[in-house]
């Protein structure tokens, strides 16, 4: 983990991702250069409140400024090949991204959702299945609020409930959920990825701290490419998926069916469900 206190840290990529950690950059007393390529009206304005708090933030900049660093941390939406980012590594400075910064300054277990399609509806299925079980959680990452905009009320809840993408994970150090779940992988952002391996590989980087009583909740479309380039899941899995019947839990003529050991059979009727379709049958499948 990264100790920030008086520590020197940069700040690329000033959206919502990046002004949240360098509120919570401050918080900490590190000291905080925060630098976005573009300078519009929007960051203009929010330029000025960050200063405040005592960052020193550049706006128009595609180069690293002089000074040493001890951390860099990236946005998500800054890809690693821009010269910027190259800049970085060839000063061989370590990167992490909000995501791990705001996971690294937590104080309870995540539950982190991942995949190309139905991360948000997933992640709001979960949360307010968690919230009826009157579970404390708040969602956060990739929807909505930024994971570092959130770190404070941690100490309050049960879960985080995260939606995340392969551009947060790109950037993880020891981001570790306690249920990983990973949707369907289909052909996505392939203007950043220079292969659909090369994506596939982002997504699993869900998994790639779990323990082996952590739990990965995996569509098995998706865990069979996974396993078509090796890559691991070391946590107990469970499957599902709205084509396959061999999966632990599965879409038989409209019913959401388990096979899972004390938990079979039936588990809800697509009919009596306001979302439809078997998109959002795998999405419920995976929230159950």
């Amino acid at each position: 983990m990264h100790e920030l206190t008086n520590k020197q840290v940069l700040v690329v990529g000033l959206g919502a991702s990046g002004q949240a950690a360098c509120r919570l950059l401050r918080q900490r007393e590190a000291r905080v250069t925060a630098l976005d390529g573009v300078a519009t009206k929007e960051l203009q304005d929010a330029a000025g409140p960050l200063r405040a708090l005592g960052v020193t933030v550049a706006l128009g900049v595609n180069a690293v400024p002089a000074q040493p660093f001890d951390l860099v941390v990236v946005s998500p939406g800054v890809p690693r090949n821009s010269p910027l980012m190259q800049e970085v590594y060839g000063r061989r400075i370590p990167v992490i991204g909000e995501l791990e910064l705001g996971y690294q300054q937590s104080l309870c277990l995540n539950i982190a959702i991942g995949g190309t399609n139905g991360k948000t509806t997933t992640t709001e299925l979960v949360e307010r299945l968690l919230t009826q079980a009157h579970r404390k959680t708040i969602a956060a990452g990739n929807i909505g609020l930024p994971m570092c905009a959130v770190v404070d009320r941690t100490r309050e809840l049960d879960f985080l409930t995260l939606e995340v993408s392969s551009f947060q994970l790109e950037t993880t150090e020891f981001f570790r959920p306690a249920v990983a779940v990973l949707l369907n992988i289909t052909p996505d952002h392939l203007d950043r990825y220079a292969s659909m391996a090369e994506y596939i590989r982002a997504k699993a980087r869900l998994f790639l701290c779990q323990q082996a009583f952590d739990w990965a909740i995996i569509q098995s479309e998706a865990l069979a490419q996974l396993r078509s380039l090796n890559l691991p899941v070391p946590a107990k899995v469970i499957t599902f998926s709205a084509n396959n019947r061999r999966a632990d839990i599965y879409l038989d003529r409209g019913l959401l069916i388990s096979r899972q050991p004390g938990w079979s059979g039936p588990l809800l009727d697509m009919d009596d469900c306001k979302l439809r379709g078997p998109h959002n049958a795998e999405n419920l499948m995976a929230a159950l």
